[in-house]
């Protein structure tokens, strides 16, 4: 991420980023964003009778680390994970995966033990006519439509099932409600 720190950058990351004297682990940026097509958000999905069922859901996790392997210590993404779960007719599944496929060979990566490698780095895929989640969760999977995951992950990076699990609660809580807007009070100075 950064190259080389200077003295007041590791103080200020030791400060503000490090240890566990937070209200949470500020080295840490998580994020879930979802994407599904249903009757009740059609205005913002794009829905339609034949789409009925498609569903993007999308779960990252960066940590953020120092690392003195060299004499001037550097800001790295110590450990990735990259879940994304696509829910499509099957014929778009499949073209998505010949596309993985051919991105994956086009970008040098390489076979090891049943994923894809890449320096530190691990890829792997998986495909499902009924989605494991969809199946927790007590959602038929719409006829003809398949789910395809992909997962990023450093080399022998794991995660607890319960944040694993995260986008899938999130996703089960159902459709966000807009909130109306209120009457917000303008600062003519900040100061106030």
């Amino acid at each position: 991420m950064i190259e080389q720190l200077t003295g007041n950058q590791v103080a200020l990351w030791k400060e503000h980023f490090a240890g566990d004297g937070h209200e949470r682990r500020r080295n840490v940026e998580e994020g879930i964003w979802r994407r599904t097509q249903d009757p009740r958000n059609a205005q913002q999905s794009g829905w339609s009778e034949d789409s009925e069922g498609r569903r993007r859901v999308v779960h990252y996790r960066y940590e953020y680390d120092l690392d003195h392997t060299f004499p001037v210590p550097r800001l790295v993404m110590s450990n990735l994970y990259l879940a994304v779960s696509f829910t499509a007719p099957a014929q778009e599944i499949a073209q998505w995966r010949t596309n993985i496929d051919g991105w994956l060979t086009e970008g040098n990566w390489r076979p090891k033990e049943g994923v894809w490698a890449k320096g530190d780095l691990r890829f792997s895929l998986q495909e499902w006519d009924e989605h494991p989640q969809d199946e927790r969760a007590g959602h038929a999977t719409p006829a003809g439509f398949r789910s395809l995951d992909v997962l990023f992950v450093t080399d022998e990076h794991t995660l607890p099932r319960a944040v694993r699990n995260l986008p899938w609660d999130v996703l089960a809580g159902g459709m966000r409600v807009k909130q109306q807007r209120g009457n917000p009070a303008y600062a003519e100075d900040l100061d106030e």
